[in-house]
């Protein structure tokens, strides 16, 4: 580990001091400007980003709208170390933090990497992929954050706050058409209702036409249509009272996500049956954007919800009461052959035409409450605790029509979980330089499961309870060499509860011993500095952190040939290395970034890993299981960086200035498999895009953006599948190709009133 780690960072380290040097003469010629303080609530109070001992990314809405973020995908742009695992639908895409993330098909095991918007947690996968609008900031923790974020946060955090009202009436228009023919409107309007009363109620709608061509029907897939509401109101109840009132609902509705042919083996059989007509008309590769399918995939999802916070000072101590509700529905009808192939033709003699398909609903209710106090700071030392509560109920219902290798399925399945918390956070100063922070929570979480198999047991309840306590701590020192320039380490322990897999085949025995939890411990060590007269910034941060338990998702083959997907515990995963942010002005036009990590995550120890597809005993397969050792982790690319250069400037005498940004992110190589298929690895790639335009003066009015996505118009792929137990044992790779692996264009046109 020590040799990694000294490696890494002393190329990094290298990178981020030749980069400071080559930009030192420039920043000399910087007169007027200074970079931007961001204030976060990483530590659930208001705190300048360079004054915590943590590793946390944060945006501004300044430089989202610069870069022209537009979701939660697009975040991989600006966060060392962040990366999106993007699966054929939204229950099967999540955030991933130094190489950790959950993908998972159950509805009873959250995420590791916690998702927030406006202090209100996600419980679904899904919930997390979406777009961004009318965002103040997003704060990325990376890092296990159980202490003051709960059980699913033993990864990280990306924490996500809306805009508030304003004291002044102000509003806004957006309107974005790209070439790949994307239509989007947003809009906003803000201001007061009286003295103590003000508003903010924003809309957006948007429609895209699909990118994968279905030969079958002569349609795109992958479209998306979606629309969206959010209304706030901020009621300064008196002096000392102070209440937020916001309620929001959204709804979605695409054909992703296809899967395309990568490889396929002519010999390649559905079920037994020649697919004659699987592949007539295209060419299998990695650039391959055609399939042939009964009917594209359907994805749909519908959240709505409400909270209020209340914020009251008792005497300069601040008493804070957020209460919430969530609702998620979500719908998915997908086509198990993946082919156009007439499978119920051939077997009934064309008596019932039709190929294999599945359909899930799923609904998810969840209410939280929280309390916090925070004392003021006082002269050695501040504080705050809290208490916490939540449930959440999912409801799902799965549909899958026979057929071998699948296993048919009709089920029906209601998991619920409920959690009591305690927590506190305590710093004492020592010195006006240093100081130190501990932090403390008990969580206790019930988990409660019940299945009914409509296919096999249909008068028969498969039902489960359980519950699990576990205190966890957090502790730091940090000091300021100088006002500019802080250093910090820190402990973590990380926790995410146990947890129900739900999927076809659920058992009483599988009711009876749920996944175990996932733990973490952490160290990290950094450093924060604001130089050059708050004109380059520069932090880096060197982590180790030891995973027991990891709740990972992988397909196995039952001995009868059956295709299924379980929940593991990995019996030991570690994860290491650096990041490095940069951002640096030159002059009073123009900004750079630069931003990279190096991770190296590896599962030191899994016995009894699932074989992955076609895998042979001399290649360590034994009766369907092998054991991993300094295995890959799936999503977790070594080396990531990404360069930012933002220009703008007054155009001669005219109203307006001109201004251009572009951006670069590359990534390395890595697999898409847990199970270490060599056959599901993608190259390393990198993804540049441009915007530039105009923005009025005086009163910035109006804005005028040109854009190009993915400008080099380099193909990667979101995921790579493989499908040999489906098609007879012979090679069937699949692509998944998410909207960024093609180049677009467009224009954005934003108007302010």
């Amino acid at each position: 580990m020590k040799a990694l780690l000294r490696s890494a960072l002393l190329h990094t380290t290298v990178t981020g001091f030749a980069l400071s040097s080559l930009l030192a003469a420039g920043i000399a010629s910087a007169q007027t400007r200074t970079l931007e303080e961001i204030v976060v609530t990483a530590q659930k109070r208001a705190q300048s980003v360079q004054d915590i001992p943590l590793a946390v990314s944060a945006i501004s809405a300044e430089t989202i709208a610069k870069l022209g973020i537009v979701d939660t995908t697009e975040l991989v742009r600006l966060a060392p170390s962040l990366t999106v695992a993007q699966g054929d639908n939204k229950q099967n895409s999540s955030f991933r933090l130094r190489g950790i993330g959950t993908d998972v098909f159950s509805i009873g095991v959250e995420q590791s990497v916690a998702f927030i918007v406006d202090d209100v947690a996600a419980v679904q996968a899904g919930q997390a992929i979406s777009n961004l609008v009318d965002i103040e900031r997003i704060e990325i923790l990376r890092g296990p954050q159980s202490t003051l974020f709960g059980k699913s946060a033993s990864a990280g955090v990306v924490n996500i706050v809306t805009k508030a009202p304003t004291e002044t009436f102000e509003g806004s228009i957006e309107l974005t058409a790209t070439d790949d023919e994307e239509y989007k409107v947003l809009a906003a309007i803000s201001g007061p209702v009286s003295d103590n009363l003000g508003y903010r109620l924003t809309g957006h709608w948007s429609d895209r036409e699909g990118y994968i061509n279905n030969l079958s029907i002569g349609e795109d897939v992958n479209d998306n249509e979606s629309k969206g509401l959010r209304g706030k109101l901020q009621w300064s109840a008196s002096e000392t009272v102070e209440a937020d009132f916001s309620a929001y609902w959204s709804k979605e509705e695409t054909t992703c996500c296809a899967l395309t042919w990568l490889d396929l083996d002519p010999d390649a059989k559905v079920f037994g049956i020649v697919p004659g007509e699987i592949a007539e008309g295209i060419t299998p590769s990695d650039e391959n954007y055609d399939f042939r399918s009964e009917d594209g995939p359907v994805d749909s999802s519908e959240n709505s919800g409400a909270n209020v916070r209340v914020n009251i000072d008792l005497n300069d101590f601040i008493l804070t009461s957020i209460t919430a509700y969530d609702n998620w529905e979500y719908a998915n009808d997908g086509d198990v052959d993946f082919s156009n192939v007439d499978v119920f033709g051939f077997f009934t003699g064309g008596a019932v035409q039709g190929g294999f398909f599945s359909e899930s609903d799923t609904e998810t209710d969840f209410i939280s409450q929280e309390f916090r106090l925070q004392s003021p700071s006082f002269d050695n030392y501040d504080y705050l605790i809290g208490a916490y509560y939540a449930k959440a109920e999912t409801d799902r219902s799965f549909l899958r029509n026979p057929g071998l290798p699948i296993i048919p399925s009709d089920w029906s399945g209601v998991s619920e979980t409920e959690s009591y918390a305690l927590f506190g956070q305590f710093t004492w100063r020592f010195t006006e330089a240093t100081s130190v922070t501990g932090g403390l929570r008990f969580n206790n979480e019930d988990i409660s499961v019940d299945y009914l198999d409509q296919i096999n047991s249909p008068d028969q309840t498969v039902s489960g309870d359980d519950s699990d306590s576990e205190v966890l701590g957090s502790l730091s020192l940090q000091h300021f060499s100088s006002d500019e320039v802080m250093f910090y380490a820190r402990y973590a322990q990380g926790y995410k509860g146990q947890a129900y897999d739900i999927t076809s085949g659920f058992t009483q025995v599988k009711a009876d011993n749920p996944v175990a939890p996932e733990t973490s411990d952490s160290y990290e060590i950094g450093v924060k500095s604001t130089l050059w007269d708050q004109r380059l910034l520069l932090n880096a941060t060197a982590f180790y952190t030891k995973y027991e338990d990891y709740q990972a998702q992988s397909t196995a083959v039952t001995p009868d040939g059956e295709l299924v997907i379980n929940i593991n515990n990995v019996g030991e995963l570690e994860t290491q290395g650096i990041e490095l942010e940069s951002k640096v002005l030159l002059g009073d036009s123009l900004t750079l970034a630069f931003n990279t990590s190096y991770i190296d995550a590896v599962v030191k120890s899994f016995e009894g890993a699932n074989c992955f597809p076609g895998q042979t005993e001399a290649q360590g397969c034994s009766g369907g299981t092998q054991d991993i050792v300094d295995g890959e982790l799936p999503n977790a690319p070594e080396w990531k960086y990404s360069i930012i250069a933002d220009y703008s400037n007054e155009l001669g005498d005219m109203s307006f200035y001109g201004f251009i940004n572009f951006s670069y992110t590359w990534q390395d190589d890595l697999n898409f498999s847990l199970n270490q298929n060599p056959l599901t690895k993608h190259d390393s790639y990198g993804v540049a895009n441009l915007n530039l335009g105009i923005n009025e003066k005086a009163s910035d009015r109006y804005r005028v953006t040109l854009f190009v996505n993915n400008l080099t118009d380099e193909n990667y792929r979101s995921g790579i599948g493989d499908l040999r137990q489906l098609y007879g044992g012979a090679t069937s790779l699949t692509n998944i190709f998410g909207r960024g692996s093609q180049r677009y264009a467009g224009v954005r046109l934003k108007f302010n009133f």
